[in-house]
């Protein structure tokens, strides 16, 4: 009896050294890429670019850079714009970003939001998404003919004649409208020459393009406003081999919590919203608004 037993046990010992022998085999063989994949990041950018946004994108995106397990970051897009300085702080974090950001423009990419996106390496939109609206608008508000039939009157004393710019008050004098408009132009300016820059294209080309319209995904796609037709799925993939990554990444979504003013905001909200939401802050008590 003994002496069964002391087979089986020499037997079991020789299948062990077999086994451990044969995973050491297959481990030697094994594309460790494979398991020890990078990692890409998805960080929404959703609704109108505020501070908060910027705050909130802008941590999430430092997080990234800092973890090194992170290879390629991808952006979701769904936005109509938002304030001219946001969205250009956020458009210089994605252009300065030392790993691969690849933006991906869901229902709507327009505005200050494409602005962010043009910084991107490589920009993937649906094809029926929302993108363009590169342009300015300045909206005034004005009572004045309305306070006239009501009998009211407003008296606004200023120290300088052209303190109440737009006043909703009064009508605009030909030299005030000329004023305003000089100082849209130049914040068309400085946009359309990011975006240029940031895709490579001729002033000229893209100005033909930045006349406000807005585009289909795949009408942004020949114009060569974006660089590839997709989904998220599609996005993530393009991130993965930008960054290097063998096999099947891992995929990690970030969430960001909607503040009260964001909530506020989309009420205000519509496509083409605006980059110069920055001169709003001026004008809001004096009834203006600057889309772009």
């Amino acid at each position: 009896m003994q002496t069964k037993w002391k087979i089986l046990v020499l037997v079991g010992f020789i299948f062990l050294i077999l086994l451990v022998a044969a995973m050491a085999l297959l481990i030697s063989n094994l594309d460790l890429s494979t398991i020890t994949a990078g990692e890409v990041v998805v960080i929404p950018l959703k609704g109108e670019i505020t501070w908060s946004t910027v705050s909130s994108v802008g941590n999430m995106l430092d997080g990234a850079l800092e973890d090194e397990s992170v290879k390629a970051i991808v952006l979701d897009i769904d936005s109509p714009g938002g304030g001219v300085i946001p969205s250009k702080e956020l458009m210089y974090k994605v252009r300065g970003s030392e790993k691969p950001v690849v933006a991906r423009i869901g229902e709507s990419g327009a505005s200050g939001a494409y602005y962010v996106a043009s910084a991107a390496d490589t920009i993937v939109a649906d094809e029926d998404s929302i993108t363009g609206s590169i342009g300015v608008t300045m909206i005034l508000f004005q009572y004045y003919e309305l306070f006239d039939k009501l009998g009211i009157g407003v008296k606004v004393i200023t120290s300088g004649e052209r303190k109440d710019i737009g006043s909703p008050y009064r009508n605009m004098t030909e030299e005030e409208e000329e004023r305003l408009q000089e100082i849209i132009d130049k914040i068309y300016s400085h946009f359309i020459s990011d975006v240029a820059e940031n895709r490579g294209m001729p002033l000229s080309e893209l100005r033909e393009l930045a006349n406000g319209d807005i585009y289909l995904g795949s009408e942004a796609f020949e114009n060569g406003l974006v660089d590839e037709l997709g989904n998220l799925n599609d996005a993530i993939d393009i991130a993965a081999e930008l960054g290097g990554i063998e096999g099947e990444p891992r995929v990690r979504y970030m969430q960001r919590k909607p503040t009260f003013y964001d909530m506020f905001a989309e009420g205000t909200t519509n496509i083409g919203y605006g980059i110069g939401k920055a001169l709003l802050e001026l004008s809001e008590k004096e009834g203006k608004e600057i889309d772009l």
